[in-house]
């Protein structure tokens, strides 16, 4: 989480809805109860953080000196695979197609597809293919 700042710059070179002042507070990236909503829900956080609580029963980072803001929350798409004694090394894997949640789709009538649909469905690529 050292790393953070970096991360999040580079993301909105790419991605413009990646803001950097959305993880600041007064100019600051905190990770304690003052941390922002965005930080506190990002991957990042919730990977660094996850079950962290259980080391010491507060959520102590020695690191930083300062008990985290968000204690208890559950992942979504991955799963801890290892997690080495002193928490320096986490890998986790990413949980199979039918435990994601997938956003609702609307439903069209059969037949009725326009090339208007065809054209935004080819728009929305993965990138990354």
């Amino acid at each position: 989480i050292n790393k953070f700042l970096w991360m999040v710059r580079i993301g909105g070179g790419v991605f413009p809805h990646i803001k950097e002042p959305d993880y600041l507070r007064d100019g600051q990236y905190r990770i304690d109860s003052q941390a922002t909503p965005t930080m506190l829900n990002c991957l990042m956080y919730k990977l660094s953080y996850y079950r962290f609580v259980e080391t010491d029963g507060k959520g102590f980072d020695r690191v930083r000196r300062t008990e985290i803001g968000k204690k208890y929350f559950k992942l979504t798409h991955f799963e801890e695979v290892f997690t080495t004694h002193h928490w320096m090394v986490r890998i986790y894997k990413l949980k199979p197609p039918k435990n994601r949640i997938r956003g609702k789709s609307k439903k069209t009538k059969s037949g009725s597809k326009s090339s208007a649909t065809n054209n935004i469905k080819t728009s929305r690529q993965n990138p990354w293919h």
